[in-house]
């Protein structure tokens, strides 16, 4: 009998190990599989947890290194508004090279005549009958350069999309004053919600037509190469949520993962990227038309290959 418990307990021992060696590949298995599953997520989403690593270099000294792909070269429409949903009253192109390491402005009088398809018309009434999309096809068409995205401001959102950034310089060439805003000829430091007053409503005529246009890019010049400058990670998030969160645009969040490393690199590196151009050209009775130079200038300022 002690034999025959002998060889049961044996034998009980002997399927324990089998089952314990059978579950012991169970366990690698899983392992393997969890690994291979993990790997897959890392390659499908790598754009978005690792943006733009592909345009990371070693310098001289061994040190890992970040220069903006050229594929985020872009251009964008940026319009203001009086209130949400009316017609813009201030229209420019920026137009952001980011490994150029270059911000070009360039603002729009509202008067511009836009060529659409079918016939010709002023860039507020394009806007009025067609919304923002119908709008950037048409200055497309006019201008013959791409327009990825397009940005508009209303008071409101313009105010709250500038407050945490501090005041703004502005130079005044002649005494100002509009509602509630009074200001001398001179620099001056102004609230964002300031600033909105003074490019929507600086115009000095006296000085000549569209004269409006140098105060606009003048005034954003400053906001970007000043404002704009030496921004962290956080800061640079919380202002295109701002954007994304108030204005009226076409951008999304994923817009933002992409261009998150080259927009913290120009706000650390560059120094004074922005510059504006004013397009030149004539009236005739009530449209602006742009000058065949000036459209030339102004590909050529964005980096536009022309045929």
């Amino acid at each position: 009998m002690n034999i025959i418990n002998f060889l049961k307990r044996d034998a009980q021992k002997s399927q324990i190990e089998k089952r314990r060696r059978s579950n012991w590949y169970i366990y690698l298995i899983s392992f393997a599989a969890t690994f291979v599953l993990l790997g897959l997520f890392t390659l499908a989403f790598r754009d978005t947890l690792f943006p733009q690593t592909r345009s990371s270099t070693v310098d001289w000294q061994g040190m890992l290194t970040y220069s903006p792909d050229a594929e985020l070269d872009t251009t964008i429409l940026f319009m203001l508004s009086d209130e949400q949903g009316s017609v813009p009253h201030k229209y420019l192109l920026l137009n952001y090279r980011p490994r150029d390491e270059v911000i070009s402005i360039v603002p729009l009088s509202q008067d511009t005549r836009i060529e659409t398809r079918n016939n010709s018309e002023r860039l507020a009434d394009l806007y009025s009958r067609g919304g923002a999309n119908v709008t950037k096809a048409g200055i497309v068409n006019t201008l013959g350069i791409p327009i990825e995205f397009y940005v508009k401001f209303d008071r409101a959102s313009f105010t709250g999309f500038t407050a945490p950034l501090g005041l703004f310089s502005v130079n005044v060439p002649f005494p100002f004053s509009e509602s509630g805003l009074t200001l001398n000829v001179g620099e001056h430091l102004i609230s964002g919600g300031d600033l909105f007053t003074y490019i929507t409503f600086a115009d000095f005529a006296e000085v000549g037509t569209h004269f409006n246009l140098a105060i606009i890019g003048q005034s954003l010049t400053s906001f970007i190469n000043s404002n704009l400058r030496n921004m962290d990670v956080e800061s640079i998030q919380s202002a295109f949520n701002r954007v994304l969160n108030n204005a009226s645009t076409n951008m999304t969040f994923r817009d933002y993962i992409s261009y998150q490393r080259a927009l913290y690199h120009t706000s650390t590196n560059s120094i004074n990227p922005a510059e504006f151009y004013i397009p030149t050209g004539e009236q005739e009775d009530t449209l602006f038309v742009i000058s065949n130079q000036s459209i030339a200038n102004i590909n050529s300022r964005f980096n536009v290959q022309t045929e």
